[in-house]
């Protein structure tokens, strides 16, 4: 299993929403390559990776992406996509860690 840490975490009956950073790649590495934003609807047993474009931190937390866009707080996101918009609140699904290992070394 990959070296992971979940930076932000959001699971609902929607589905879940994480930010993880890679701690296995070398220092000095690009940001793409570091951290993932990764999507997973409750229908879908795989994981997608949004593309992030910009971000905002003040007044709140704001992440826009190639696909939408986030909102959150240490609480709940809402997250807005072409199928539609998602409520979550904050909380890790269970074992991501060996999911999103196996989704990215799937990707390489």
């Amino acid at each position: 299993m990959l070296p992971l840490r979940c930076l932000f975490a959001f699971h609902g009956a929607a589905g879940s929403l994480l930010e993880i950073k890679r701690l296995d790649q070398p220092a000095g590495s690009p940001p793409d390559q570091v951290y993932y934003w990764l999507w997973q609807a409750a229908a879908s047993h795989g994981w997608q990776r949004l593309d992030f474009v910009a971000m905002q931190t003040e007044p709140a937390q704001y992440r826009r992406f190639a696909q939408g866009e986030l909102w959150f707080d240490a609480h709940h996101a809402r997250l807005q996509l072409a199928g539609g918009e998602h409520t979550l609140p904050a909380g890790e699904p269970d074992g991501w860690p060996a999911s999103v290992s196996a989704w990215l070394l799937a990707q390489a």
